[in-house]
């Protein structure tokens, strides 16, 4: 398995503004934790939160609202900034943002006021491609009368604070680590603090072990720090798991399986490269931002149909974990069957959710008899186009308990490409997608279109195509460019502006030939992106003991990526006009010093 182009933990570039670490075995490009949770988009730019109100009729008992909570966060990553940075202190390297995986999220009371217990258990995210993480919870009444005051009556009652993590390469020593690992059973018990353990609790424990951990080819005693990280890294990624803490907002803590460590004799080389998570503590305020989308215009709340509580009837909350936008699927959904739970009931009961573009949330009625648990199989389908009909696929039955689903896209008989593209990138430019591939022999695509009201698509593929790639063209909104990208992978994939190779940091070489007895030869550069900006103009003086210098600058748009330069102006002048052009694929600037246009130029 290659490890190049993954990030590597032991490389930290920067910590200010949110690490950044630099990227195994390629040169020139680092890895950015996100610093914070936002909404994600949908399409026309509508945020990812609904709530959707179920109504119960209870008779006597009165009614009650009870609802499904369904957030899609997007991670943030603050990148230009940060890439303006960097660029101060490291100007060859690229910043590329890190999408996190898997982590946990839970609600926080503003002041002193209480929450529903339900809203400040954690509750787990999932992964839903392109830098997406989606909470999907049932919630009872009280904590859905709060989120919906929240949201429509301008309350503000609550934070919300996640966890989560990102996969990379642990440190590295040239050490071997040889222990008994049920001897850290009970160091790292004791040293459990906030639900679980921080890696620094882990290399504590470790280097409390003393002459018990042998740390074979260690170079010298001060080398020892680094290794026990390496092996702390790895134990973790081993062994533990993301725990959520009990109180968040400090170090992401992990949760360790000691029973399969109790027993377990490690030898490991600790040179060797390997995947392990880090834990990031992100802030968001999706209340907030969904108070904002409520009265820009959008709808988030919405009602479901009443239903008259009777014996054995249930609402069955389905939420499928997929963007609102979708395309190459005609309609998504899934069937729902008990089977007969005698003697109560000798049929089999269907029912059947459905979901058209758009559409993430379904309630489903399922009557069951009074005595039994609420239980029944689902199978996912799909409809597609094929030799222009309609063709339904269907996926593998799988059983379920309770009375909320959540649809994996794994759940469905295609399987999804999530292509999701930053607002930075799109506020530069439209991109179309096509994903192309075989299929029974003939050729199969797909395409879409990303832009401004419509940040991230969910390309359905259906799982017998083969040889898939995506191929995506930007087109600049000025009407200008356009940049064909390399194909890429038929994968999930987060489109941003460090995506394309023009963005980022650029280089220019600049050469003079003293043709005359000129001592100085000065030009002032500006990235062709900022030439109305004074503060992005750089100065290149060169001499004939240093003809060549470099001038280095950022390209903050892929579509206007040159350079422009003029000769330095005399005291007083005013300054020549600037150049046309230079294309940064030339990679070279040549002047003559006789070409200055006032002899002083050239005197030192």
């Amino acid at each position: 398995m290659s490890f190049k182009g993954r990030p590597d933990w032991s490389q930290m570039l920067a910590s200010a503004g949110g690490a950044v670490f630099a990227s195994y075995e390629e040169p020139g490009r680092g890895w950015a934790l996100p610093v914070g949770l936002g909404l994600a988009a949908g399409p026309g730019g509508r945020p990812a939160f609904a709530l959707e109100l179920i109504r119960l009729d209870g008779g006597a008992a009165g009614p009650e609202v009870r609802g499904l909570l369904t957030i899609r966060f997007a991670a943030g990553y603050d990148l230009a900034a940060r890439q303006e940075a960097l660029f101060a202190a490291l100007p060859e390297v690229k910043l590329a943002p890190l999408a996190p995986t898997a982590g946990f999220v839970r609600f926080q009371p503003a002041g002193a006021l209480e929450l529903p217990e339900e809203l400040v258990t954690p509750r787990k995210l999932m992964w839903a491609g392109a830098g997406n993480l989606t909470l999907a919870a049932p919630v009872g009444s009280s904590a859905t009368k709060l989120l919906r005051d929240a949201v429509e009556g301008g309350l503000a009652p609550a934070t919300a604070v996640a966890e989560v993590e990102a996969q990379g390469l642990t440190s590295r020593s040239p050490a071997v680590a040889r222990l008994d690992a049920g001897m850290l059973v009970a160091p790292l018990t004791a040293a459990i603090a906030n639900g679980g353990l921080t890696l620094k609790a882990v290399v504590t424990a470790l280097d409390g072990l003393g002459d018990a951990l042998a740390l074979d080819g260690l170079p010298a005693p001060d080398a020892r720090p680094v290794a026990l990280t390496a092996l702390a890294e790895r134990l973790i990624g081993r062994f533990g798991a993301l725990a959520p803490a009990m109180e968040p907002g400090g170090e992401a803590v992990f949760a360790l399986d000691f029973a399969a460590l109790k027993d377990h004799r490690i030898d490991w080389p600790l040179d060797a490269p390997a995947l392990v998570p880090r834990g990031v503590v992100l802030a968001a305020d999706p209340l907030a931002a969904a108070r904002q989308a409520l009265a820009d215009g959008f709808t988030l709340t919405h009602e479901a149909p009443v239903v008259a509580v009777e014996t054995g009837l249930h609402v069955i909350s389905v939420f499928a974990n997929l963007p609102d936008h979708r395309v190459g699927a005609i309609a998504l959904g899934a069937e729902l069957r008990a089977p007969p739970f005698l003697p109560d009931r000798p049929q089999t009961i269907a029912a059947s959710a459905s979901f058209h573009d758009g559409e993430t949330v379904a309630t489903v009625p399922m009557r069951l008899s009074a005595r039994e648990p609420v239980a029944f199989t689902c199978q996912g389908f799909a409809f597609i186009v094929s030799d222009g009909a309609a063709e339904r696929l269907t996926g593998a039955a799988f059983p379920h308990e309770g009375a909320h689903l959540t649809l994996s896209p794994d759940d469905f008989p295609v399987g999804f490409v999530r292509i999701e593209a930053t607002a930075g990138l799109l506020v530069l430019a439209s991109l179309a997608l096509v994903c192309a591939g075989q299929r029974g022999g003939k050729a199969w695509q797909a395409h879409a279109t990303l832009d401004k009201g419509t940040a991230s698509v969910a390309i359905a593929v259906p799982r017998e195509v083969t040889g898939g790639a995506l191929s995506v063209h930007a087109t600049a909104r000025d009407g200008g460019r356009v940049i064909a990208l390399d194909d890429l992978a038929l994968a999930d994939c987060l489109l941003d502006l460090s995506t394309f190779p023009s963005a980022g940091p650029a280089v220019a070489q600049i050469v003079c030939d003293f043709d005359d007895d000129a001592g100085v030869a000065a030009i002032q550069c500006v990235p062709e992106d900022r030439a109305d900006d004074a503060a992005a103009i750089g100065l290149v003086r060169l001499t004939p003991a240093q003809p060549a210098r470099e001038w280095r600058w950022l390209v903050k748009d892929p579509f206007r990526d040159g350079f422009l330069w003029r000769w330095l102006a005399l005291p007083g002048a005013a300054p020549p006009p600037w150049s046309d052009r230079i294309d940064p694929a030339s990679g070279l600037l040549a002047l003559k010093s006789s070409a200055a246009p006032t002899r002083s130029v050239g005197v030192t």
